[in-house]
């Protein structure tokens, strides 16, 4: 095989999708080719990015256009190179665009995966609410926005163990090196701080807190924008409170 094959075989191998032939043929190949050890190192880190991915994204440019000038090459050749019969995989066996088809059905199935992963989650995270919520003496404070013009709201269950869990909803998003952080105020003493978070590209969060033993007797609780690490005292101005 010459260069062009075991670079067709690359997206493939990505995949777990080659034969064992094939794969010892590659590994001996990419013992002395940089080229194709970069090569794959780049499409697995597309595969893994894809499999963490929540929801589907646009292709960079850079990688529709590397699509796209891999489709023309297919379309525009006018010559079919005859190669001696060997057993090879599906994907091996239509080239480059078998190779595409094979990335758009792993980023489908991962999608597909991640977003049944997220709705378990939210369900446990739902289930352990309601848990907190009927267990004797709890106690749930809603939070809404200080901006009429916002809709964001949250909920704070919590109970005298000092176990919280907050859940919210249609947050903006927070500049990178930003998070919203959580504060317990307890009359006119100084909030007492929380953990941070940051919402998904829903806007939704849900954080597990505790109660510090200063604020078990908290009667509002607020959040505002901090550093990603938190802060020790507000630093922004309120963007959700209780009434």
């Amino acid at each position: 095989m010459v260069h062009d094959d075991y670079k067709e075989m690359i997206p493939a191998r990505a995949l777990s999708a080659l034969d064992a032939a094939e794969e010892r043929a590659l590994n001996e190949h990419l013992e002395n080719c940089a080229e194709c050890r970069k090569e794959l190192e780049d499409w697995h880190a597309t595969a893994a990015a894809l499999s963490l991915t929540p929801d589907p994204a646009e292709p960079s440019p850079q990688v529709r256009e590397r699509i796209l000038s891999e489709v023309r090459k297919d379309l525009s050749s006018n010559v079919i190179p005859i190669r001696t019969a060997s057993k090879r995989n599906i994907w091996s066996s239509f080239g480059s665009l078998g190779a595409i088809a094979a990335v758009v059905l792993f980023a489908a199935l991962s999608i597909g995966l991640a977003v049944l992963w997220r709705q378990n989650q939210r369900l446990t995270r739902d289930r352990e609410f309601v848990e907190l919520v009927n267990t004797p003496g709890a106690r749930v404070s809603e939070l809404r926005s200080t901006d009429p013009g916002q809709s964001a709201t949250a909920k704070l269950a919590y109970d005298r163990t000092g176990r919280a869990i907050l859940m919210a909803s249609k947050l903006p998003s927070v500049p990178q090196g930003k998070a919203y952080q959580l504060w317990f105020i307890v009359g006119d003493k100084p909030p007492v701080p929380g953990k941070t978070f940051v919402p998904d590209s829903a806007g939704n969060a849900v954080l597990d807190d505790e109660l510090p033993r200063a604020a078990i007797d908290a009667n509002v609780f607020a959040i505002t924008v901090e550093p990603e690490r938190g802060s020790n005292a507000p630093t922004s101005p309120i963007y959700l409170r209780s009434f």
